[in-house]
């Protein structure tokens, strides 16, 4: 046999294996949730600060909501949500309303699009060093830290950027 033949099947053989190992260790992750354009998001080595994305495990006061709305805690599953204030930042969402350093950013919602009751996070305070606020403007029901407070930097497993997002 002719090794021209084989050489198309070696380099898709090649590129699942490399696109595998990247996945295999979160170099590259897939999103498919609409708060944050869905595509393939690689790991780059910046620091968190407004305005870039992060990864990071879903919070503790999330979790009886995951389940309610999934069946499953969400123990171990990682959200995708742009950062929308940083440390030395004012957050409050005491009111119906979430406040980013006094200006008026988005409603706070009581239910979900069926009904159940959301988590609200409530506080009106500077975040400290290590704290994200994350909040996606993108849809208006994006399940952010209006619901369930700030992220600590222990928690943010990367920050990522867009490969490819469709």
């Amino acid at each position: 046999m002719h090794i021209n033949k084989f050489i198309p099947v070696l380099a898709v053989l090649g590129m699942w294996m490399t696109l595998s190992l990247l996945l295999a260790h979160r170099q590259i992750i897939i999103n498919t949730s609409p708060s944050v354009a869905p595509g393939l998001y690689m790991r780059v080595n910046e620091k968190p600060q407004v305005g870039r994305i992060i990864d990071f495990r879903i919070p503790h006061l999330a979790w009886a909501y995951m389940k309610e709305r999934t069946g499953y805690t969400g123990k171990h599953w990682y959200i995708l949500k742009p950062i929308a204030a940083s440390p030395g930042d004012r957050v409050d969402t005491m009111s119906r309303w979430l406040y980013i350093n006094g200006r008026k950013v988005a409603p706070i919602y009581q239910y979900d699009e069926k009904g159940r009751l959301l988590p609200h996070w409530r506080a009106d305070c500077v975040l400290g060093p290590g704290e994200y606020f994350v909040y996606s403007s993108r849809i208006w029901n994006s399940f952010d830290s209006r619901y369930y407070g700030p992220i600590r930097r222990r928690h943010i497993a990367a920050v990522r950027a867009p490969l490819v997002n469709w």
